[in-house]
């Protein structure tokens, strides 16, 4: 066993809607330098899961490690000052922006 931290870990990690259950008590560690697949049905959470790492809604429980240390992520700004970051499956340009704006 590692004396390395996970570069993240989420542990209890819950969610509801009104109605559903998007996530209940999700355990995952990733380690730094690998790369995992989550992977399940239409509807099983997946993206839920990921929005709460990406801070773009929060957990109604659990915590969210980043190299060690417990973080809140409240915002997308909040995910990225901890390294993290998303590509969204359905990708949208803006069309206000220039293209080195929408890449950045």
């Amino acid at each position: 066993m590692s004396d390395v931290a996970p570069a993240v870990r989420l542990r209890g990690i819950g969610k509801r809607f009104p109605g559903v259950i998007a996530n209940d008590d999700i355990n995952i560690d990733v380690a730094r330098g690998t790369i995992h697949a989550i992977v399940g049905e239409n509807g099983a959470g997946k993206s839920t899961l990921m929005k709460i790492l990406y801070g773009v809604q929060a957990p109604d429980s659990g915590t969210i490690e980043i190299a060690g240390t417990q973080v809140s992520l409240g915002s997308p700004a909040d995910a990225i000052k901890h390294g993290v970051g998303m590509v969204f499956q359905h990708f949208q340009l803006a069309d206000n922006f220039t293209v080195l704006e929408n890449v950045v």
